[in-house]
Protein backbone atom coordinates (compact mmCIF):
# COMPACT_ATOMS: atom_id res chain seq x y z
CA UNK A 1 0.00 0.00 0.00
CA UNK A 2 1.30 3.62 -1.11
CA UNK A 3 2.22 6.05 1.82
CA UNK A 4 -0.19 8.35 2.53
CA UNK A 5 1.91 11.82 2.36
CA UNK A 6 -0.60 13.73 4.33
CA UNK A 7 -1.09 11.10 7.24
CA UNK A 8 0.72 14.19 9.32
CA UNK A 9 -1.30 17.08 8.09
CA UNK A 10 -3.81 19.10 10.61
CA UNK A 11 -6.76 20.75 8.81
CA UNK A 12 -8.86 23.29 10.81
CA UNK A 13 -12.64 23.11 10.23
CA UNK A 14 -14.99 26.45 10.94
CA UNK A 15 -18.02 26.98 10.44
CA UNK A 16 -21.42 27.97 11.98
CA UNK A 17 -23.48 24.38 10.77
CA UNK A 18 -22.65 21.06 12.91
CA UNK A 19 -23.73 19.23 9.95
CA UNK A 20 -21.45 20.61 7.32
CA UNK A 21 -18.85 20.84 9.88
CA UNK A 22 -19.26 16.78 9.87
CA UNK A 23 -19.69 16.09 6.24
CA UNK A 24 -16.37 18.32 5.58
CA UNK A 25 -14.48 16.33 8.12
CA UNK A 26 -15.10 13.09 6.30
CA UNK A 27 -14.38 14.55 2.96
CA UNK A 28 -10.47 15.48 4.38
CA UNK A 29 -9.84 12.33 6.27
CA UNK A 30 -10.62 10.23 3.32
CA UNK A 31 -8.63 12.30 1.47
CA UNK A 32 -5.61 11.15 4.00
CA UNK A 33 -5.58 14.52 6.57
CA UNK A 34 -4.33 13.11 9.67
CA UNK A 35 -5.81 14.88 12.25
CA UNK A 36 -9.01 17.37 11.54
CA UNK A 37 -10.94 19.82 14.19
CA UNK A 38 -13.74 21.89 13.83
CA UNK A 39 -15.18 24.82 15.33
CA UNK A 40 -18.55 26.45 14.97
CA UNK A 41 -17.26 30.57 15.73
CA UNK A 42 -14.64 32.57 14.80
CA UNK A 43 -13.50 33.14 18.37
CA UNK A 44 -13.08 29.76 18.55
CA UNK A 45 -11.33 29.40 15.60
CA UNK A 46 -8.45 32.29 16.41
CA UNK A 47 -8.40 30.32 19.86
CA UNK A 48 -7.00 27.12 18.07
CA UNK A 49 -5.19 29.07 15.60
CA UNK A 50 -3.25 30.90 18.83
CA UNK A 51 -2.23 27.08 20.52
CA UNK A 52 -2.13 25.26 17.47
CA UNK A 53 -0.53 25.18 13.97
CA UNK A 54 -2.58 24.16 11.39
CA UNK A 55 -1.06 23.04 7.71
CA UNK A 56 -4.85 24.33 5.95
CA UNK A 57 -7.84 26.12 7.27
CA UNK A 58 -11.24 25.47 5.21
CA UNK A 59 -13.21 28.41 6.62
CA UNK A 60 -17.06 29.20 5.60
CA UNK A 61 -17.31 32.99 4.38
CA UNK A 62 -20.70 33.52 6.99
CA UNK A 63 -20.41 32.27 10.24
CA UNK A 64 -23.24 34.31 11.50
CA UNK A 65 -22.77 36.26 14.55
CA UNK A 66 -19.54 37.70 15.47
CA UNK A 67 -16.08 37.72 12.70
CA UNK A 68 -16.97 36.28 8.99
CA UNK A 69 -14.36 33.79 7.49
CA UNK A 70 -12.89 37.07 5.34
CA UNK A 71 -12.42 38.76 8.65
CA UNK A 72 -10.60 35.37 10.20
CA UNK A 73 -8.40 35.67 6.79
CA UNK A 74 -6.83 39.18 7.59
CA UNK A 75 -6.31 38.65 11.45
CA UNK A 76 -4.33 35.77 10.12
CA UNK A 77 -2.50 37.15 7.51
CA UNK A 78 -1.85 41.06 8.78
CA UNK A 79 -0.68 40.65 12.24
CA UNK A 80 1.86 38.04 13.66
CA UNK A 81 -0.03 34.59 14.09
CA UNK A 82 1.03 30.78 14.48
CA UNK A 83 -1.08 30.10 11.40
CA UNK A 84 -0.36 33.60 9.23
CA UNK A 85 1.31 30.98 6.30
CA UNK A 86 -1.14 28.41 6.54
CA UNK A 87 -3.51 27.47 3.47
CA UNK A 88 -6.66 29.29 3.83
CA UNK A 89 -9.38 27.90 1.73
CA UNK A 90 -12.52 30.54 1.89
CA UNK A 91 -16.39 28.38 1.76
CA UNK A 92 -19.04 30.48 0.73
CA UNK A 93 -22.48 29.90 -0.61
CA UNK A 94 -22.34 33.45 -1.36
CA UNK A 95 -23.42 34.53 -5.56
CA UNK A 96 -22.75 38.49 -4.07
CA UNK A 97 -20.36 40.15 -6.50
CA UNK A 98 -19.41 42.24 -3.38
CA UNK A 99 -18.92 39.38 -0.97
CA UNK A 100 -16.65 37.43 -3.58
CA UNK A 101 -14.45 40.38 -4.82
CA UNK A 102 -13.95 41.48 -0.91
CA UNK A 103 -12.79 37.84 -0.77
CA UNK A 104 -10.47 37.57 -3.71
CA UNK A 105 -8.93 40.96 -2.78
CA UNK A 106 -7.76 39.32 0.75
CA UNK A 107 -6.19 36.56 -1.45
CA UNK A 108 -6.83 33.19 -0.02
CA UNK A 109 -5.24 30.24 -0.97
CA UNK A 110 -8.59 28.87 -2.55
CA UNK A 111 -11.79 29.54 -2.75
CA UNK A 112 -14.64 27.17 -3.11
CA UNK A 113 -18.73 27.69 -3.58
CA UNK A 114 -20.98 25.58 -1.94
CA UNK A 115 -21.90 22.66 -2.45
CA UNK A 116 -18.51 21.11 -2.36
CA UNK A 117 -17.66 17.31 -3.59
CA UNK A 118 -15.46 15.04 -1.95
CA UNK A 119 -13.75 15.07 -5.36
CA UNK A 120 -13.48 18.97 -6.24
CA UNK A 121 -12.00 19.21 -2.56
CA UNK A 122 -9.43 16.55 -3.58
CA UNK A 123 -8.58 18.07 -6.37
CA UNK A 124 -8.10 21.55 -5.04
CA UNK A 125 -6.34 20.75 -1.85
CA UNK A 126 -4.36 17.92 -3.59
CA UNK A 127 -2.22 20.79 -5.77
CA UNK A 128 -2.09 23.09 -2.77
CA UNK A 129 -0.06 20.75 -1.11
CA UNK A 130 1.63 19.30 -3.80
CA UNK A 131 2.84 22.99 -4.55
CA UNK A 132 3.54 23.54 -1.14
CA UNK A 133 5.87 20.46 -0.58
CA UNK A 134 7.79 20.92 -3.73
CA UNK A 135 8.23 24.63 -3.08
CA UNK A 136 8.63 23.70 1.24
CA UNK A 137 12.61 24.90 1.15
CA UNK A 138 11.34 28.24 -0.43
CA UNK A 139 8.56 29.24 2.00
CA UNK A 140 10.84 28.07 4.55
CA UNK A 141 13.44 30.38 3.80
CA UNK A 142 10.87 33.05 3.59
CA UNK A 143 9.21 32.45 6.69
CA UNK A 144 12.86 32.39 8.76
CA UNK A 145 12.91 36.21 6.26
CA UNK A 146 16.22 34.55 4.78
CA UNK A 147 15.69 36.89 1.04
CA UNK A 148 18.71 35.97 0.11
CA UNK A 149 18.25 31.91 0.32
CA UNK A 150 14.73 32.20 -0.80
CA UNK A 151 15.77 34.09 -3.98
CA UNK A 152 18.14 31.78 -4.72
CA UNK A 153 15.53 28.85 -4.06
CA UNK A 154 13.29 30.37 -6.53
CA UNK A 155 15.95 31.27 -9.45
CA UNK A 156 16.97 27.47 -8.94
CA UNK A 157 13.44 26.46 -9.78
CA UNK A 158 13.22 28.78 -12.36
CA UNK A 159 15.54 27.89 -13.83
CA UNK A 160 14.65 23.80 -14.13
CA UNK A 161 11.31 25.19 -16.15
CA UNK A 162 8.80 23.04 -13.75
CA UNK A 163 5.06 23.25 -13.69
CA UNK A 164 5.99 25.85 -10.12
CA UNK A 165 8.25 28.32 -12.77
CA UNK A 166 5.11 31.36 -12.66
CA UNK A 167 4.75 30.53 -9.08
CA UNK A 168 8.37 31.21 -8.10
CA UNK A 169 8.76 33.95 -10.78
CA UNK A 170 5.37 35.83 -8.58
CA UNK A 171 7.50 35.21 -5.45
CA UNK A 172 10.54 35.84 -6.59
CA UNK A 173 9.33 39.13 -8.13
CA UNK A 174 8.01 40.08 -4.71
CA UNK A 175 10.88 39.44 -2.99
CA UNK A 176 13.42 41.61 -5.59
CA UNK A 177 11.19 44.76 -5.32
CA UNK A 178 11.19 44.01 -1.17
CA UNK A 179 15.02 43.97 -0.98
CA UNK A 180 14.83 46.84 -4.17
CA UNK A 181 16.68 44.87 -6.72
CA UNK A 182 14.71 46.86 -9.44
CA UNK A 183 17.18 46.06 -12.00
CA UNK A 184 16.60 42.87 -11.52
CA UNK A 185 13.39 42.73 -11.01
CA UNK A 186 12.71 44.77 -14.31
CA UNK A 187 14.85 42.38 -15.75
CA UNK A 188 12.24 39.43 -14.63
CA UNK A 189 9.22 41.08 -15.35
CA UNK A 190 10.46 42.05 -19.38
CA UNK A 191 11.07 38.65 -19.60
CA UNK A 192 7.50 37.10 -18.32
CA UNK A 193 5.69 40.33 -20.22
CA UNK A 194 7.73 39.20 -23.70
CA UNK A 195 5.94 36.29 -23.42
CA UNK A 196 2.55 36.28 -21.43
CA UNK A 197 0.95 39.24 -20.59
CA UNK A 198 -0.05 38.72 -17.02
CA UNK A 199 -1.82 40.84 -15.09
CA UNK A 200 0.68 40.12 -11.56
CA UNK A 201 3.76 41.00 -14.08
CA UNK A 202 2.27 43.79 -15.34
CA UNK A 203 1.79 44.98 -12.15
CA UNK A 204 5.18 44.05 -11.01
CA UNK A 205 6.13 45.87 -13.93
CA UNK A 206 4.60 49.18 -12.33
CA UNK A 207 5.92 49.15 -8.77
CA UNK A 208 9.19 48.48 -10.22
CA UNK A 209 8.97 51.47 -12.38
CA UNK A 210 7.51 53.19 -9.42
CA UNK A 211 10.53 52.57 -7.16
CA UNK A 212 12.61 53.51 -9.76
CA UNK A 213 10.79 57.31 -9.69
CA UNK A 214 9.32 56.75 -13.07
CA UNK A 215 5.56 57.55 -12.06
CA UNK A 216 4.41 58.35 -15.66
CA UNK A 217 5.45 54.49 -16.99
CA UNK A 218 4.21 53.11 -13.74
CA UNK A 219 0.84 54.99 -14.51
CA UNK A 220 1.05 53.89 -17.97
CA UNK A 221 1.35 50.24 -16.95
CA UNK A 222 -1.17 50.42 -14.20
CA UNK A 223 -3.73 52.18 -16.73
CA UNK A 224 -3.32 48.92 -19.40
CA UNK A 225 -3.81 46.33 -16.20
CA UNK A 226 -6.88 48.40 -15.61
CA UNK A 227 -8.14 48.15 -19.00
CA UNK A 228 -7.19 44.81 -19.50
CA UNK A 229 -8.43 43.11 -16.06
CA UNK A 230 -10.74 45.76 -14.06
CA UNK A 231 -11.29 43.54 -11.46
CA UNK A 232 -6.98 43.66 -10.68
CA UNK A 233 -7.73 46.20 -7.51
CA UNK A 234 -4.25 46.12 -6.51
CA UNK A 235 -3.24 47.82 -9.49
CA UNK A 236 -6.08 50.87 -8.19
CA UNK A 237 -3.92 51.09 -4.93
CA UNK A 238 -0.55 51.43 -6.69
CA UNK A 239 -2.02 54.13 -8.46
CA UNK A 240 -3.78 56.01 -5.92
CA UNK A 241 -0.38 55.54 -4.52
CA UNK A 242 1.19 57.36 -7.62
CA UNK A 243 -1.22 60.37 -7.84
CA UNK A 244 -0.42 60.80 -3.89
CA UNK A 245 3.33 61.10 -4.79
CA UNK A 246 2.31 63.40 -8.13
CA UNK A 247 0.13 65.34 -5.39
CA UNK A 248 -2.83 64.97 -7.74
CA UNK A 249 -5.04 64.42 -4.77
CA UNK A 250 -8.09 64.49 -7.37
CA UNK A 251 -7.06 61.92 -9.04
CA UNK A 252 -6.41 59.51 -5.96
CA UNK A 253 -9.77 60.33 -4.58
CA UNK A 254 -11.03 59.15 -8.12
CA UNK A 255 -8.89 56.04 -8.24
CA UNK A 256 -9.90 54.96 -4.60
CA UNK A 257 -13.90 55.64 -5.68
CA UNK A 258 -13.17 53.03 -8.78
CA UNK A 259 -11.81 50.44 -6.62
CA UNK A 260 -14.42 50.99 -3.84
CA UNK A 261 -17.37 50.65 -6.38
CA UNK A 262 -15.79 47.71 -7.48
CA UNK A 263 -15.15 46.02 -3.98
CA UNK A 264 -17.28 48.40 -1.49
CA UNK A 265 -16.41 45.91 1.42
CA UNK A 266 -12.80 46.61 1.68
CA UNK A 267 -12.39 48.28 5.00
CA UNK A 268 -9.06 49.90 4.26
CA UNK A 269 -9.87 51.49 1.02
CA UNK A 270 -13.33 52.98 2.42
CA UNK A 271 -11.01 54.20 5.00
CA UNK A 272 -8.21 55.88 2.37
CA UNK A 273 -11.45 57.00 0.61
CA UNK A 274 -12.88 58.86 3.35
CA UNK A 275 -9.09 60.96 4.39
CA UNK A 276 -8.64 61.79 0.70
CA UNK A 277 -11.91 62.89 0.32
CA UNK A 278 -11.60 65.36 3.34
CA UNK A 279 -8.36 66.67 2.54
CA UNK A 280 -9.56 67.60 -0.80
CA UNK A 281 -13.04 69.07 0.75
CA UNK A 282 -15.55 66.29 -0.60
CA UNK A 283 -17.32 66.47 2.88
CA UNK A 284 -20.49 64.03 1.45
CA UNK A 285 -17.74 61.90 -0.29
CA UNK A 286 -15.13 61.71 2.90
CA UNK A 287 -19.03 61.04 5.37
CA UNK A 288 -20.26 58.64 3.23
CA UNK A 289 -16.75 56.25 2.93
CA UNK A 290 -16.38 56.88 6.38
CA UNK A 291 -19.73 55.59 7.34
CA UNK A 292 -19.07 52.53 5.19
CA UNK A 293 -15.38 51.83 7.04
CA UNK A 294 -17.60 52.06 10.08
CA UNK A 295 -19.86 49.48 9.32
CA UNK A 296 -18.11 47.13 7.20
CA UNK A 297 -15.68 47.64 10.07
CA UNK A 298 -17.24 45.80 12.94
CA UNK A 299 -15.39 42.59 14.05
CA UNK A 300 -12.74 44.07 11.98
CA UNK A 301 -8.94 44.03 12.99
CA UNK A 302 -8.47 47.46 10.77
CA UNK A 303 -11.84 48.84 13.01
CA UNK A 304 -10.21 51.89 14.14
CA UNK A 305 -11.67 54.69 16.42
CA UNK A 306 -10.23 57.44 14.23
CA UNK A 307 -12.57 56.32 11.40
CA UNK A 308 -15.70 56.84 13.82
CA UNK A 309 -14.42 60.27 15.15
CA UNK A 310 -13.73 61.25 11.33
CA UNK A 311 -16.91 60.23 10.34
CA UNK A 312 -18.21 62.51 13.64
CA UNK A 313 -15.69 65.65 11.68
CA UNK A 314 -17.00 64.57 8.11
CA UNK A 315 -20.72 65.91 9.81
CA UNK A 316 -20.15 68.39 11.80
CA UNK A 317 -18.24 70.33 8.89
CA UNK A 318 -20.49 69.56 6.53
CA UNK A 319 -23.34 70.90 8.72
CA UNK A 320 -21.35 74.49 8.34
CA UNK A 321 -22.06 74.48 4.63
CA UNK A 322 -25.43 72.68 4.03
CA UNK A 323 -27.68 71.76 7.04
CA UNK A 324 -30.27 70.07 4.67
CA UNK A 325 -27.06 67.81 3.06
CA UNK A 326 -25.96 66.75 6.52
CA UNK A 327 -28.97 65.87 8.65
CA UNK A 328 -28.38 62.25 7.97
CA UNK A 329 -24.86 62.23 8.29
CA UNK A 330 -25.41 63.52 11.46
CA UNK A 331 -28.51 61.39 13.08
CA UNK A 332 -25.91 58.25 11.66
CA UNK A 333 -22.83 60.21 13.06
CA UNK A 334 -24.02 60.71 16.21
CA UNK A 335 -25.16 56.91 16.80
CA UNK A 336 -21.85 56.33 15.90
CA UNK A 337 -20.52 58.45 18.31
CA UNK A 338 -22.70 56.96 20.61
CA UNK A 339 -21.16 53.45 20.26
CA UNK A 340 -17.70 54.54 20.57
CA UNK A 341 -17.27 53.33 24.44
CA UNK A 342 -18.78 50.05 23.60
CA UNK A 343 -17.03 49.44 20.96
CA UNK A 344 -13.37 50.80 22.02
CA UNK A 345 -13.34 50.47 25.46
CA UNK A 346 -15.49 52.52 28.34
CA UNK A 347 -12.31 54.31 29.36
CA UNK A 348 -12.55 57.88 30.42
CA UNK A 349 -10.41 59.40 27.41
CA UNK A 350 -12.41 57.78 25.04
CA UNK A 351 -15.67 58.45 27.14
CA UNK A 352 -15.12 62.19 26.80
CA UNK A 353 -13.77 62.46 23.34
CA UNK A 354 -17.29 60.49 22.59
CA UNK A 355 -19.47 63.18 24.57
CA UNK A 356 -17.42 66.24 23.00
CA UNK A 357 -18.07 65.01 19.20
CA UNK A 358 -21.59 64.60 20.39
CA UNK A 359 -21.91 67.81 21.92
CA UNK A 360 -20.42 69.51 18.70
CA UNK A 361 -23.24 67.51 16.20
CA UNK A 362 -25.74 68.10 18.87
CA UNK A 363 -25.09 71.55 18.02
CA UNK A 364 -24.86 71.34 14.20
CA UNK A 365 -28.24 69.56 14.49
CA UNK A 366 -29.74 72.40 16.37
CA UNK A 367 -30.18 70.54 19.43
CA UNK A 368 -27.94 73.13 21.74
CA UNK A 369 -29.35 72.40 25.17
CA UNK A 370 -28.39 68.36 24.87
CA UNK A 371 -25.17 69.56 23.28
CA UNK A 372 -24.53 71.55 26.49
CA UNK A 373 -25.44 68.57 28.51
CA UNK A 374 -23.09 66.25 26.78
CA UNK A 375 -20.14 69.04 27.03
CA UNK A 376 -20.63 69.08 30.86
CA UNK A 377 -20.35 65.40 31.33
CA UNK A 378 -17.74 65.36 29.50
CA UNK A 379 -16.03 68.49 31.66
CA UNK A 380 -16.99 66.44 34.98
CA UNK A 381 -15.31 63.76 34.20
CA UNK A 382 -12.03 65.35 33.36
CA UNK A 383 -12.57 67.40 36.57
CA UNK A 384 -12.33 64.26 38.40
CA UNK A 385 -9.69 62.97 36.33
CA UNK A 386 -7.41 65.44 35.38
CA UNK A 387 -4.80 62.98 34.06
CA UNK A 388 -6.85 62.11 31.07
CA UNK A 389 -6.37 66.35 29.70
CA UNK A 390 -4.08 65.53 27.20
CA UNK A 391 -3.30 68.09 24.27
CA UNK A 392 -5.88 65.94 21.94
CA UNK A 393 -8.77 65.80 24.83
CA UNK A 394 -8.59 69.66 25.03
CA UNK A 395 -8.21 70.48 21.36
CA UNK A 396 -11.68 68.52 21.18
CA UNK A 397 -13.09 70.41 24.13
CA UNK A 398 -11.82 73.80 22.70
CA UNK A 399 -13.67 72.61 19.63
CA UNK A 400 -16.70 71.74 21.45
CA UNK A 401 -16.46 75.02 23.58
CA UNK A 402 -16.31 77.27 20.38
CA UNK A 403 -19.69 75.57 18.55
CA UNK A 404 -20.88 76.44 21.55
CA UNK A 405 -20.01 80.03 21.27
CA UNK A 406 -17.98 80.29 24.55
CA UNK A 407 -14.98 81.96 22.72
CA UNK A 408 -13.73 83.25 26.35
CA UNK A 409 -13.22 79.87 28.09
CA UNK A 410 -11.86 78.18 24.88
CA UNK A 411 -9.11 81.03 24.15
CA UNK A 412 -7.96 80.48 27.98
CA UNK A 413 -7.71 76.83 27.02
CA UNK A 414 -5.63 77.96 24.22
CA UNK A 415 -3.80 80.15 26.16
CA UNK A 416 -2.85 77.51 29.09
CA UNK A 417 -1.56 74.85 25.93
CA UNK A 418 0.46 77.43 24.28
CA UNK A 419 1.90 78.06 27.91
CA UNK A 420 2.41 74.47 28.96
CA UNK A 421 3.98 73.58 25.98
CA UNK A 422 5.99 75.89 25.02
CA UNK A 423 9.26 74.94 23.33
CA UNK A 424 7.85 71.64 22.45
CA UNK A 425 7.65 71.34 19.05
CA UNK A 426 5.84 68.34 18.42
CA UNK A 427 2.68 69.20 20.60
CA UNK A 428 2.80 72.73 19.34
CA UNK A 429 2.29 70.87 15.65
CA UNK A 430 -1.21 69.65 17.15
CA UNK A 431 -2.15 72.99 19.00
CA UNK A 432 -1.67 75.23 15.44
CA UNK A 433 -5.04 73.15 14.47
CA UNK A 434 -6.59 75.84 16.53
CA UNK A 435 -4.92 78.91 15.62
CA UNK A 436 -5.02 81.63 13.29
CA UNK A 437 -1.38 81.58 12.43
CA UNK A 438 0.47 78.70 13.36
CA UNK A 439 3.40 78.53 16.25
CA UNK A 440 5.46 75.71 15.46
CA UNK A 441 8.48 76.23 13.84
CA UNK A 442 7.61 72.89 10.93
CA UNK A 443 4.12 74.68 10.25
CA UNK A 444 5.02 77.66 9.81
CA UNK A 445 7.59 76.58 7.19
CA UNK A 446 5.01 74.10 5.84
CA UNK A 447 2.17 77.25 5.62
CA UNK A 448 4.84 79.17 3.54
CA UNK A 449 5.29 76.95 1.37
CA UNK A 450 1.47 76.53 0.82
CA UNK A 451 1.42 79.75 0.41
CA UNK A 452 4.50 80.18 -1.80
CA UNK A 453 2.49 77.54 -3.85
CA UNK A 454 -1.01 78.55 -4.39
CA UNK A 455 0.03 82.23 -4.77
CA UNK A 456 2.28 80.95 -7.92
CA UNK A 457 -0.64 78.75 -9.21
CA UNK A 458 -2.73 81.73 -8.29
CA UNK A 459 -0.39 84.40 -10.57
CA UNK A 460 -0.09 81.66 -13.45
CA UNK A 461 -4.14 81.72 -13.91
CA UNK A 462 -4.37 77.89 -12.79
CA UNK A 463 -6.78 78.78 -10.43
CA UNK A 464 -8.68 75.21 -10.02
CA UNK A 465 -5.17 74.29 -8.58
CA UNK A 466 -4.80 77.69 -6.47
CA UNK A 467 -8.31 75.87 -4.96
CA UNK A 468 -6.86 72.81 -4.66
CA UNK A 469 -4.00 74.21 -2.84
CA UNK A 470 -5.68 76.62 -0.43
CA UNK A 471 -8.72 73.80 0.52
CA UNK A 472 -6.09 71.20 1.57
CA UNK A 473 -4.18 73.10 3.78
CA UNK A 474 -7.23 74.36 5.63
CA UNK A 475 -8.04 71.12 6.57
CA UNK A 476 -4.76 71.15 8.89
CA UNK A 477 -4.82 74.78 9.75
CA UNK A 478 -8.93 75.52 9.79
CA UNK A 479 -8.42 78.70 11.63
CA UNK A 480 -5.78 80.13 9.84
CA UNK A 481 -7.39 83.74 7.92
CA UNK A 482 -4.62 84.52 5.47
CA UNK A 483 -5.06 80.61 4.26
CA UNK A 484 -8.69 81.74 3.77
CA UNK A 485 -9.16 84.94 2.36
CA UNK A 486 -6.46 83.40 -0.52
CA UNK A 487 -8.99 80.62 -0.93
CA UNK A 488 -11.63 83.40 -1.41
CA UNK A 489 -9.61 85.26 -3.89
CA UNK A 490 -8.35 81.67 -5.73
CA UNK A 491 -12.31 81.14 -6.15
CA UNK A 492 -12.97 84.58 -7.57
CA UNK A 493 -10.77 84.14 -10.04
CA UNK A 494 -11.36 80.51 -11.09
CA UNK A 495 -15.15 81.83 -11.25
CA UNK A 496 -14.09 84.33 -13.51
CA UNK A 497 -12.89 81.96 -15.76
CA UNK A 498 -15.89 79.91 -15.69
CA UNK A 499 -18.94 81.73 -14.54
CA UNK A 500 -21.20 78.36 -15.68
CA UNK A 501 -19.97 77.03 -12.28
CA UNK A 502 -22.58 78.44 -9.36
CA UNK A 503 -20.90 76.27 -6.61
CA UNK A 504 -17.86 78.76 -6.89
CA UNK A 505 -20.20 81.10 -6.03
CA UNK A 506 -21.84 79.44 -3.39
CA UNK A 507 -18.56 78.47 -2.11
CA UNK A 508 -17.22 82.04 -1.72
CA UNK A 509 -20.49 83.06 0.15
CA UNK A 510 -19.63 80.30 2.34
CA UNK A 511 -16.02 81.32 2.96
CA UNK A 512 -16.58 84.90 3.46
CA UNK A 513 -19.86 83.52 6.13
CA UNK A 514 -17.01 81.44 7.82
CA UNK A 515 -14.23 83.99 8.04
CA UNK A 516 -16.80 86.71 9.26
CA UNK A 517 -17.60 84.68 12.14
CA UNK A 518 -13.71 83.85 13.43
CA UNK A 519 -12.05 87.14 12.34
CA UNK A 520 -11.26 89.47 15.56
CA UNK A 521 -11.78 92.73 15.52
CA UNK A 522 -7.59 93.22 15.98
CA UNK A 523 -6.91 90.96 13.08
CA UNK A 524 -3.91 91.94 11.01
CA UNK A 525 -6.11 91.40 7.91
CA UNK A 526 -9.14 92.80 8.78
CA UNK A 527 -8.98 95.54 5.79
CA UNK A 528 -8.34 93.15 3.25
CA UNK A 529 -11.24 90.70 4.60
CA UNK A 530 -13.43 94.10 4.25
CA UNK A 531 -12.37 94.56 1.07
CA UNK A 532 -12.74 90.73 -0.31
CA UNK A 533 -16.24 91.07 1.11
CA UNK A 534 -17.11 94.55 -1.33
CA UNK A 535 -15.31 92.47 -3.94
CA UNK A 536 -17.54 89.61 -3.14
CA UNK A 537 -20.86 91.11 -3.24
CA UNK A 538 -20.22 93.14 -6.71
CA UNK A 539 -19.44 89.22 -8.09
CA UNK A 540 -22.83 87.99 -6.44
CA UNK A 541 -24.65 90.91 -7.67
CA UNK A 542 -23.38 90.69 -11.01
CA UNK A 543 -24.37 87.45 -11.29
CA UNK A 544 -27.29 87.22 -10.36
CA UNK A 545 -28.57 89.73 -12.18
CA UNK A 546 -27.11 87.85 -15.17
CA UNK A 547 -29.49 84.95 -14.61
Amino acid sequence: MAENPYATLHALIVDDFESFRITLSKMLQEFGIGTVDSVASSNDALRYCNSKLYDVILCDQNLGKGQTGQQILEVLRHKPHLNSDSLFVLVSAESNKSIIMAAYDYEPDAYLTKPITGQILGQRLERLFKQRMALAPIYKAMKAKDVNSAIRLCEAEIAAANRYTSSCQKMLGRMLLQIGDLEKADALYRNILDVRQLDWAMLGMAQTKKMQGDFLSAQQWLEEIIQFNPLCLKAYDVLADIMAERSDYQGQQQVLQNAVDISPLSILRQQELGDVSFKNNDLLGAANAYRKAVKIGENSCHDNIKFHESFAHAGIQLAKLDKNLASTVLRDALKVVAEIPLRFGKTNSIKINALLLESQLCVASGEARRAEEALLSAQKIIGADSSVATVDIRIELVRALRELGDRSESDKIIAELLNEYDGDEDQLQKIDCLLDEPCSAKNKALVAQINKDGIAFYEAKDFGRAVDCFTRALQDFPQHIGLRLNLVQALMGNFKQEPEKLTLLTAIQQMMDHIRKIIPDSHTQLQRFRQLEELSRGIVASATSAQ
